[in-house]
């Protein structure tokens, strides 16, 4: 009994302590002003990362970075929430022997231009910008490479996809579908519901806090290992104007539809394409136990690979480990060649106004509806882009 009071009071001195200096750095003024930061690092613009390069996918100009021969297999990477290009660059550096790397910038992020209408943040609109890029660059398919909310980005690309993706590798985060069923389930912790509830209705307050403490934010996520070169990448690049108020702006667009639409499994049939999950320690913030089993029922042939004492940026905190657990993965399947796509110009698009009934529906339903829908909107404008093939994209 003496030993288990002890322990109450010096939780409860620690506790207190924490509260205090927290409490003393929110009162310091320059906790709450970044450094001024007018020109990038060297290490954004050293080219052993590789190439910078701009093209124009529907009317965004996306920048992205290549290295490797594009006669190679296309290697194409997706980055997560808040992040850019720069996170695969030990990934680039290992492949660009055997592929062709490109790493993105999403739209909004990076160097990239960021989209006129907020809806192009939704993931099955942001899937088709990857289906788009994938035939400009020349290609049929690629191998798919995601992490956290790009690995969510991924498995969607996957399922919308499937022809356009030879194999894929997501690290760290299940799909929208798997996320859906453990939360109907009741298996996703009340503190992660909460930091995304926070991150929804908290207005500008987490961009306020993002920036606090001289964007102490990436200092957590890239850990105490990383280097300083890296760490002042990631304040420049979201110390930009609104480059974090549109990272929270894509977090929001697609976490409102987390209740209300059904993602994953519209084709309701297994993938035919190899896949791998890696899996960390504390990325998820769920036990994998709990969704390991509901994305091999899904995606078929899918390996999975636990890495250690990695977090949320695995493969940064140990890119020798996920590197490994790639290669063998890639050299177990074998890329078979690809046939090269011309780069010719896209099919114009057709432009309609559709009523709000349409959104969300599947493509077929989408389709059927839309000779009812130019007739009968009564006044409800909502723009659905048909392309080829026609998928309902609002704009």
């Amino acid at each position: 009994m003496y030993q288990l009071v002890i322990g109450c009071l010096r939780r409860a001195v620690r506790v207190c302590g924490e509260f205090l200096l927290r409490l003393i750095r929110w009162l310091n003024v320059s906790y709450w002003i970044p450094a001024p930061r007018p020109n990038p690092p060297d290490t954004l613009n050293h080219s052993k990362w590789g190439t910078h390069r701009y093209i124009k996918i529907h009317d965004i100009k996306l920048h992205y970075v290549e290295k490797g021969s594009s006669s190679k297999p296309l290697m194409l990477f997706l980055h997560g929430l808040p992040d850019f290009w720069y996170t695969w660059r030990h990934q680039m550096h290992e492949f660009s022997r055997d592929y062709w790397t490109v790493a993105l910038d999403l739209p909004g992020f990076g160097r990239s231009e960021p989209p006129l209408y907020r809806i192009t943040y939704k993931i099955n609109n942001l899937a088709r910008i990857i289906a788009s890029l994938i035939i400009a660059l020349g290609k049929s398919d690629c191998i798919l490479v995601g992490n956290g909310a790009g690995a969510i980005l991924g498995w969607q690309f996957v399922n919308q996809y499937p022809e356009k993706v030879s194999k894929y590798v997501m690290l760290g985060t299940p799909s929208e579908g798997v996320l859906q069923q453990l939360f109907e389930r009741s298996a996703i912790p009340v503190g992660t519901l909460l930091k995304s509830a926070f991150l929804l209705y908290g207005g500008s307050l987490p961009v306020l806090l993002g920036r606090t403490g001289d964007y102490a934010l990436f200092d957590e996520l890239l850990g105490a290992n990383a280097k300083p070169q890296d760490l002042e990448a990631y304040k420049y690049t979201f110390a930009q104007p609104s480059a974090l108020a549109r990272a929270l702006q894509a977090f929001r667009e697609n976490f409102i539809d987390f209740f209300l639409e059904e993602y994953d499994f519209r084709i309701r049939k297994p993938s035919s394409m190899p896949g791998l999950f890696l899996f960390g320690e504390k990325d998820c913030l769920i036990d994998a136990e709990q969704y390991n089993a509901l994305l091999l029922s899904v995606h078929q042939p899918l390996e999975t690979r636990f890495v250690p004492r990695v977090g949320q940026f695995m493969h940064q905190d140990d890119p020798k480990t996920v590197n490994k657990s790639i290669s063998e993965f890639l050299r177990g399947h074998p890329t078979l060649p690809t046939r090269v796509v011309n780069n010719e110009p896209e099919k114009q698009i057709v432009v309609k106004e559709i009523c709000n009934n349409c959104y969300g529906k599947a493509y077929s339903e989408a389709e059927a509806h839309h000779d009812d829908c130019v007739n009968n909107c009564d006044g409800q404008e909502h723009k659905h882009v048909f392309n080829t093939p026609r998928i309902p994209i609002c704009s």
